[in-house]
């Protein structure tokens, strides 16, 4: 069946709005996070990660911090798959940190964490 030319104008232009305003949110999750060696130096690593409100957390592990590596508690490590738990500080828009930092964070927490401030 033919449509007037009309039609297919009208049914174009609403699909194209339908489109446009559907808005997917995808959750940052703890995989988002790209660590380098943070600027402790070597047997520190941090990954810095922004959400979309402006909030930062800063989540870092190694020798004297928080964390936990296959080399046990407060080691030092250089890979993000031999820390077992996290060391994490949350930065509010203003650079500032929100309270105290939250030691001992495995992924989970720190996916949890994410999903609340978000």
């Amino acid at each position: 069946m033919r449509y007037p030319f009309g039609y297919r104008i009208f049914f174009s232009y609403i699909h194209g709005i339908l489109i446009s305003t559907k808005t997917i949110k995808v959750m940052k999750t703890f995989k988002d996070i790209t660590f380098k060696q943070h600027k402790l130096g070597k047997g520190h690593i941090q990954g810095l990660l922004m959400l979309d409100n402006g909030i930062e957390l800063s989540v870092v592990a190694g020798n004297g911090m928080y964390s936990t590596s296959k080399n046990g508690a407060r080691s030092a490590v250089n890979k993000v798959k031999d820390v077992a738990s996290f060391e994490v500080a949350i930065i509010n828009k203003d650079g500032e940190f929100v309270g105290d930092v939250l030691g001992w964070q495995g992924r989970e927490d720190i996916d949890n964490l994410i999903k609340k401030l978000s």
